[in-house]
């Protein structure tokens, strides 16, 4: 059956929160899960706050990737070059606020100093605004049984194409050696890494990859 991988314009509510489901099956229920206080009751609605904040006009997409008599098998979270995930007071509402206010003082405050870090590594790897004049991955997730079946390649090479017809790269931020070979075989390259505190109660760090795919380059998307 052929994939179709397209853009969702102004989904509904229940397309969402299909797309929400189908993320958190993806990373079994587990998407940054310590930080989320293991609470599984937090993973859509965190799936929903990324897909919110892209949604936002102007800032950013959601591909999703379909079969037919299937239905929707894999999902993608981009933001388009000028803006980055929670750079504004509309995207911090559109889920990310909600969804701290269940957490603890202290998870709270790991997440701030998260994205503070999070911020700042990309910037010293890639160079102050690389990262914000790219086409940047924030989340991408394939259904449990049609992983490893080339649909989250069919994600990527889809604004891939939109970003070399733009001229300008693609980035994305990972963790752990598996996700870090499956981005080089499409092409991304190791630019840095830098270490993140780990989620309270826990103490250490934990390495963060920050790659990047020269697709302002003709035929970099082959």
């Amino acid at each position: 059956m052929a994939l179709i991988v397209r853009q969702v314009i102004q989904p509904s509510e229940d397309e969402l929160g299909i797309y929400s489901k189908l993320l958190a099956e993806a990373f079994g229920y587990a998407f940054f899960g310590g930080a989320l206080n293991n609470d599984k009751a937090l993973q859509e609605p965190m799936m929903s706050a990324h897909m919110n904040a892209a949604l936002l006009e102007n800032v950013g997409e959601v591909d999703i990737a379909e079969l037919p008599d299937v239905g929707v098998v894999g999902v993608a979270v981009w933001f388009h070059p000028g803006h980055e995930y929670l750079d504004s007071d509309s995207q911090l509402n559109a889920g990310h606020n909600q969804v701290m206010t269940r957490l603890s003082a202290e998870l709270q405050s790991w997440w701030k100093e998260f994205l503070e870090t999070y911020g700042k590594l990309t910037d010293r790897v890639l160079g102050h605004g690389v990262k914000l004049g790219a086409y940047h991955l924030q989340l991408i997730g394939v259904s449990p049984v049609h992983q490893r079946k080339g649909v989250a390649t069919a994600l990527m090479r889809y604004i891939e194409a939109k970003a070399c017809k733009d001229c300008v790269p693609c980035t994305v931020e990972t963790v752990g050696k598996t996700n870090i070979s499956i981005y080089e075989a499409m092409g991304y390259l190791v630019k840095g890494t830098g270490p993140i505190k780990t989620p309270p109660p826990h103490t250490g760090t934990f390495e963060m990859a920050v790659l990047l795919k020269h697709t302002e380059e003709q035929g970099s998307v082959e």
